[in-house]
């Protein structure tokens, strides 16, 4: 098994329960003495392979560390970007596609470690993932009439409309090249070209979560 270590949680003496998440969902397993001995499989963000035992709530039996992400800690905008990607992840469904999700949420952890804008990554997680919940925008043509081309988009009707249908305005139209770019791409280390406000691009997100998929996402102003 394999797995990014979300949380660990006191357990009994010198025990810990930790929680990861996987290529099949989210895990909890019992770590023993961890606090001399497993260490490593405990620390938030590391990225772990494991053995354990079959068992309702499984004993880890040996582990290897992959690759640690627990730096992000030293940088605030870092923390901030992954508080929303790992919020959105524990309301993932038993039956979500996680062994899509997990080794594209690990390409994100990855181009956060590199890149210098961590908004970036937030934008392109978030809306990458509406798929999973079912709440996917229309891109391709308007909302509405279904005429192309759209030169917008609107976050209450969940998707992009045409000319015919609303007045043009910068920020529509910045938040449906934003929505249309990440929601499209499959380059995800490089920047886009495009010029995005990221503050407006996060607001819309946040609220298309709220309004389209009843999800409250935990969100921090990132400059």
């Amino acid at each position: 098994m394999e797995g990014i270590v979300l949380k660990s949680i006191d357990y009994k003496e010198k025990s810990k329960l930790v929680y990861l998440y996987t290529p099949s969902g989210i895990e909890g397993v019992k770590a023993l003495d961890a606090g001399r001995t497993k260490l490593g499989f405990t620390t938030t963000l590391n990225w772990v392979e494991y053995q354990k035992t079959q068992a309702k709530l499984p004993t880890v039996l040996e582990y290897h560390i992959k690759k640690s992400y627990y730096d992000f800690y030293a940088d605030i905008k870092k923390i901030g970007v992954l508080m929303p990607m790992l919020d959105l992840l524990n309301h993932l469904e038993e039956d979500a596609p996680h062994a899509r999700i997990f080794p594209f949420f690990v390409t994100c952890l990855d181009t956060l470690m590199s890149t210098e804008e961590p908004r970036y990554v937030l934008s392109l997680f978030l809306i990458k993932m509406l798929a999973v919940f079912g709440v996917r925008p229309v891109l391709n043509s308007c909302v509405r009439c279904q005429k192309i081309p759209p030169v917008s988009f609107s976050v209450s009707e969940g998707g992009a409309l045409c000319s015919s249908c609303t007045r043009e305005n910068l920020k529509g139209q910045m938040l449906y090249q934003a929505f249309r770019y990440f929601y499209t791409t499959q380059d995800y280390t490089t920047m886009p070209k495009l010029e995005f406000a990221y503050e407006d691009v996060l607001d819309a997100i946040y609220q298309y979560y709220m309004q389209h998929a009843n999800l409250k996402l935990k969100s921090y102003k990132l400059k």
